[in-house]
Parts: C-alpha cells; sequence; structure tokens
C-alpha cells in the first residue's frame, strides 16, 4: 500500500471540479470494534465528464463540504482494478459490512496510482480512477545512464545461493562459448557463436531451441554454471506513467535441478522432475523518481511472482536487499527458509486433521515423516540457505536495455526461439498412486492440490528469453 497520497492543482481549465454530493459507503456507528470516535465513508458523486479518485473519511453523519475534494477530468484518468485487501468489517447478524482494498492501474504504461483506497460494501459496485500521464514524453522523469549507475550501487540485491546448490548462473557468452547447440527446423544443428550473432531473431519460438554440449563431460561442466564470471542483465523501463523506475535484474542458468514436492509433512525428492535446460530468473526493484527511493521489489517464482516491501528484507550495506535463490529451482525469496506453493491456504481445522492422520500413519511405520517440519502442506517446495556462494550483483551486470533511450542490442537479446528442448516427464501417474495410498481424509485435500501444481512439473517447453516475455513491455506477473 502506497504511504503517500497525490495531490492536485489546476494547471489547465476545467481538469479539476469539485463533487456535485456524497455517497455514504460505510459507517462504524454500532459496529462491534474498538475505536475513539464513529467513523464515516463517503464516495464523491463527479459531474458529468469527471471522475472520482478517492474517499473523505470523517468523524461526522454530516456530509463534507463539496470543497474538500476534488475530481478529475475523465480525459486525465485512467481504470484502477482492486489490488489487495487491507481491512474489512463483516458479522453474521449485520447488514453493514465493509472491505477496503489498494488499488493498482488496469495498464501500467501511462497510469499513475493516487495512493487511495477503495471501499466497498455489501451493495457497491462503483470504482476509482487514477491518474493519467498526458505528456508527450512521459520519460522526462527518468533516470540517466549516470543516476542508473548510482540507482543499481544503492540498491541491487546480493543473491545467496543454497549450501547444496550444485548448478549456478553463468554470463551468455561462456554458455555459448562452452558447446552451446542451436538447433533448429529444416537445418542441421550447429554451435552458437561468440555473443549469439547466429540466432535467429526471426522465428516462431518452436522452431528453434538450444541445448547443451553433446559430449558427456562437456554437458556436465555447463551444467553447472560459472558463478565466478557470471553477470546479471539489466532492463530499464518506466512503470506507472513514468513516475517510477523498474530496473528488471535477470539472471541466466544453463541448467535447472530437479525440485521437491510436500505432501503433509512427507518431503519427496522428484529426482529428474523439474530438470531442464536453462532458466531466466529475475528481481524487478521499483524506484520512486521522485524520491529516489526503493519502493517495492519483485520475485519471480514458477512462472509468476510477488510484490516485496522493503521492510521484508534483510539489508547488506544499509539499502542492498539480500535475496535468496532456492535450490535447484532458482526462485527468489526474501526468507532463508523453506517455501511450499499450495493451490490455496489451509485452515487450522485442516492442519489440526493432517497433523493427526500423519502422525497414525507415522506410528505404523508405513511412511517415513520427516522430523524437525513445522509445516504441513501441499505443493512443490523451494528451499533457500545462506552459504559461502553469493552473488554481488551491484558490481556484476551488464545494461541491455533502456525503455526511453537508444542503445546496441546484446544480439542474443532478440532471440525468438526458446533456451531449452522440451521436456515431458512421466511422474504424475507415480505422485498420483501416493495420494491413492493416503488415508480418506486427505486424498480430496491432496489431490486438489496437486492439481493446482505448476505445468513444468509436468513437462515443460523451453524456456524463451527476457525480451520475448509479456513482462518485458507489461507489469510484472502475480
Amino acid at each position: 500500500m502506497f504511504v503517500s497520497v497525490l495531490t492536485a492543482k489546476a494547471t489547465t481549465k476545467g481538469a479539476l471540479k469539485s463533487p456535485i454530493d456524497y455517497t455514504l459507503i460505510w459507517t462504524s456507528r454500532g459496529a462491534n470494534i474498538t475505536q475513539l470516535e464513529d467513523a464515516y465513508i463517503w464516495l464523491p458523486i463527479p459531474p458529468h465528464g469527471y471522475k472520482a479518485v478517492g474517499h473523505i473519511v470523517t468523524t461526522s453523519p454530516v456530509k463534507p463540504s463539496l470543497d474538500k475534494v476534488w475530481c478529475i477530468r475523465s480525459d486525465f484518468t485512467d481504470l484502477t482494478e482492486v489490488d489487495s485487501w487491507i481491512w474489512g468489517y463483516d458479522t453474521a447478524n449485520s447488514s453493514n459490512i465493509v472491505n477496503l482494498y489498494t488499488t493498482k492501474p488496469k495498464s501500467s504504461a501511462r497510469s499513475v496510482p493516487a495512493g487511495t483506497f477503495l471501499a466497498q460494501n455489501g451493495s457497491s459496485t462503483h470504482e476509482l480512477a487514477c491518474l493519467k500521464m498526458v505528456k508527450r514524453n512521459p520519460s522526462s522523469a527518468m533516470p540517466s545512464n549516470l543516476q542508473i549507475r548510482r540507482l543499481m550501487q544503492a540498491y541491487a540485491p546480493w543473491v545467496y545461493f543454497h549450501p547444496d546448490e550444485e548448478y549456478f548462473p553463468s554470463s551468455t557468452p561462456w554458455f555459448f562459448k562452452n558447446g552451446a547447440v542451436l538447433h533448429q527446423t529444416g537445418r542441421l544443428p550447429t554451435h552458437v557463436k561468440g555473443n549469439g550473432t547466429n540466432l535467429p531473431n526471426n522465428v516462431a519460438p518452436e522452431d528453434a531451441y538450444l541445448d547443451l554440449p553433446e559430449n558427456e563431460d562437456d554437458k556436465e561442466r555447463v551444467k553447472k554454471g560459472f558463478l565466478h564470471t557470471a553477470f546479471a542483465y539489466v532492463h530499464v523501463k518506466p512503470a506507472l506513467g513514468g513516475t517510477y523506475t523498474d530496473i528488471a535484474i535477470w539472471l541466466y542458468y544453463p541448467f535447472n535441478g530437479g525440485g521437491k514436492l510436500q505432501l503433509g509433512p512427507l518431503v519427496i525428492p522428484l529426482g529428474i522432475i523439474g530438470e531442464h535446460v536453462s532458466d531466466w530468473e529475475h528481481i524487478t526493484l521499483r524506484i520512486d523518481n521522485y524520491r529516489g527511493i526503493l519502493k517495492n521489489i519483485y520475485l519471480s517464482q514458477h512462472a509468476k511472482g510477488v510484490w516485496a516491501r522493503p521492510r521484508e528484507f534483510e539489508f547488506m550495506n544499509v539499502t542492498r536487499p539480500v535475496v535468496y535463490a532456492s535450490l535447484h529451482g532458482h526462485t527468489h525469496y526474501s526468507t532463508p527458509t523453506y517455501h511450499v506453493h499450495m493451490s490455496g491456504k489451509l485452515e487450522e481445522s485442516q492442519i489440526r486433521m493432517i497433523y493427526d492422520e500423519f502422525q497414525k500413519m507415522n506410528n505404523s511405520n508405513k511412511y517415513n515423516i520427516v522430523k524437525g517440519e513445522k509445516f504441513f502442506g501441499f505443493g512443490p517446495r523451494d528451499d533457500t540457505e545462506k552459504s559461502a556462494n553469493v552473488m554481488d550483483i551491484a558490481s556484476r551486470y551488464d545494461l541491455v536495455y533502456t525503455d526511453y533511450k537508444n542503445s546496441g542490442e546484446e544480439p542474443w537479446l532478440n532471440y525468438s526461439g526458446r533456451w531449452g528442448p522440451k521436456i515431458t516427464y512421466s511422474f504424475a501417474k507415480a505422485v498420483f498412486n501416493i495420494v491413492e495410498s493416503l488415508p480418506d481424509k486427505l486424498k480430496e485435500l491432496a489431490t486438489k492440490a496437486l492439481n493446482g501444481l505448476p505445468p513444468e512439473l509436468f513437462g515443460e517447453e523451453g524456456p524463451q528469453g527476457p525480451k520475448m516475455r509479456e513482462n518485458w513491455t507489461q507489469d510484472e506477473r502475480v
């Protein structure tokens, strides 16, 4: 949630107008909550051709004065959607319910969040608007190359790898020079040249892919990557109407190792399941252009990811966040622990039931339950931990693309094929056989969770490079 709210003054005639009335959305009067005074949440009713961008909260049942807030002319606004839940009040015996949400722009290219919240009661269907950048050059507030370097020095993360990690990042030229092979439909396989100069940039994704060297010794060596000379690849782009800068930091791994699956307290190594050639993972720093501060950090996790606040991270050198890359899968987290990706949250009653049922199974010596586990869930498991293997992104990065500046591009950046071959796994039957052997109370819960597993556990197309992905030009996937 934003900790600041935009204020406005009219520099264009008719850009701002007072509301014509207010609608009461909710009051805390009579609500069974701890409060010093009653609260009233009002929605401004804008005149025709204008939009409301926020609510007014008062401690009086009297409607606020019409000069307390401005409405914005519609051509200076954009659409918003619900982002995350903040707070709510709902009881079984009352119709006086409310939910408060943060909002986010539906399109981030020129949209500027106002920092306000959306209040909805049981019957409200209203929406709030955000501001829209209408300047022809929304990049006027974006950082120069010198400022980008200083932002990287201030905020670039330290990335820690698990003590048992075998597969580390490398630079793309290292991968190419150590035997990467290009397979292209209708052509003989060929080695990738230098910096990827012979990689096609106009083929369909399914018509070309890269693979490891054919020689087994070289293949095993390249799988391990080469952390010592690895580089991060940086893409800088405007966000939220040019009021923020997104610095996307991409790491390339020649190989992704096998995963783990958690079924209740059972941790099942999946062997080769999850292994694939090439893995692109990224971290995005969102910087406030007007104050130069780090606002949010995006961590990629299994084809999607999460936005996190800086306060959720450890810091080194005062301002630089610590990020943990998971064992074999290389997904990113802010904490050194284990993480289970479930299709939904478990309720307390379900956790108690799982504990009881697995204790019965453990007492029967039918299953080997991992001792010391405090979490009972169903889904892919990622482990993170600090080790001596760490990558200092501030000293090892290459600025490969800036959206608002003309600059040369690395040849591999425009490669439109896949960075690895398609792999199909046949583990689904084996895993579901394990589920069938569980007590009846657990089968439904486990099956539901397994049906929500990410597609890469059942087979995966080779990944595409950063520039070919949706989030290169759009906001991050969550």
